[in-house]
């Protein structure tokens, strides 16, 4: 961006008044343009940016889901939630086997 020019009257003030119009108006439109384009591809950007399949246009080594898999907090997260599950599914298999084969003992006396 140009510097600030000196103002010494009302003629170089409105020259400068002009110019940094005409700076504002074409950053505006700028960025018309960059939303625009933005909400035009907003979604293909997302998709490319988790699911990218050319592994030449990553950046970085790894791809977002492989950091995310490795990451020790999610693991340990998702090692708790299967190891409750786990527990829950063998509480109620115990109690379905109780309750099976307690009446089948009960009907055979």
């Amino acid at each position: 961006m140009k510097e600030k020019r000196n103002i010494h009257n009302l003629g170089t003030l409105d020259g400068e008044i002009y110019r940094l119009k005409l700076a504002a108006k074409n950053i505006e439109e700028r960025l018309d343009k960059n939303l625009d384009y933005l909400q035009e591809n907003y979604w293909t950007m997302t998709m490319n940016s988790f699911f990218c399949k050319d592994k030449s246009k990553r950046n970085g080594e790894h791809s977002f889901w492989e950091n995310f898999l490795k990451n020790d907090d999610f693991n340990t997260t998702i090692n708790k939630i299967g190891g409750n599950i786990a527990d829950k599914a063998s509480e109620g298999l115990h109690k379905w086997m109780n309750n099976f084969f307690g009446k089948r003992n009960h009907f055979s006396r």
